[in-house]
């Protein structure tokens, strides 16, 4: 059986982490060798649409795909239409989408070679796939007393959640390692960039938000109730706002095209 660890997350997911992963969908979208406009585009690992959005703007007709029903249910009328899946066995024909991209979905996976061969599957010959994963190298202090600040009114991190970043986030957390898993996935052209990435996060507050917009926090802020949750997050934002400085992930960008 298989738990949806991001049950419950989709909001605050939406107007939290979408503050740091929405610019960076931005520029993955930007590495495709062709427009987007008018192309069937597959969304992997969809999320509440942090991708889907800047492709449906750029005049591209995305399709979502998520193993998480809530994330997916999040403005669900608003959205492009989406099933719930597994990236590494999708329910789609062999070269059905134009293209597909998967922001912050293939670092989930100890197998990320099978997603990216199901996403070289689906894809017609000649169609891109992109994709990223934060690096390895990637490292924010602020960030890191966040969640030690988070510790101390009584987080505890998910077994969940450690498990994904010991077993399953170091893969590809690398240039090389990306390049490997693309080649293995029979996909051609590929090409990796590794780098900073200027989200905009400047202030504590949009740091704050962005943290405990993800899942692994989803679970306990829920259990403290909105008023609670609200006073933690504050006191979050005054622990780290006289260390704040710009937040600036490293990122890992795959662009390569089906065979």
């Amino acid at each position: 059986m298989i738990v949806d660890h991001y049950a419950g997350a989709g909001q605050r997911w939406a107007e939290g982490a979408t503050i740091v992963y929405g610019p960076i969908a931005r520029q993955l979208l930007a590495t495709s060798p062709h427009s987007l406009a008018g192309r069937q585009v597959l969304d992997a690992g969809a999320g509440t649409g942090v991708a889907s959005t800047p492709l449906a703007e750029l005049g591209a007709h995305p399709v979502a795909v998520d193993l998480s029903i809530d994330m997916l249910a999040w403005d669900a009328h608003h959205r492009p239409p989406a099933v719930v899946a597994d990236v590494t066995r999708l329910p789609l024909r062999s070269g059905s989408v134009d293209d597909t991209v998967a922001a912050f979905v293939y670092n989930h996976l100890t197998q990320p070679e099978r997603a990216l061969g199901e996403a070289a599957r689906v894809t017609r010959p000649g169609g891109a796939v992109l994709a990223c994963v934060y690096a390895n190298a990637s490292r924010s202090r602020v960030r890191d007393a966040i969640d030690q600040a988070a510790l101390a009114q009584g987080w505890r991190v998910p077994d969940w959640y450690l498990d994904i970043k010991q077993s399953a986030t170091p893969l590809l957390g690398t240039g090389e390692d990306m390049v490997r898993a693309a080649k293995q996935a029979g996909l051609l052209d590929v090409a990796v960039d590794e780098r900073p990435v200027d989200v905009g996060v400047t202030q504590a507050e949009q740091l704050v938000d962005y943290r405990l917009g993800q899942a692994h926090f989803a679970h306990w802020l829920g259990h403290l109730g909105p008023i609670r949750a609200g006073e933690v997050r504050d006191l979050l934002v005054e622990a780290v706002r006289p260390i704040m400085q710009p937040y600036l992930p490293i990122v890992v960008f795959l662009c390569a095209l089906a065979a």
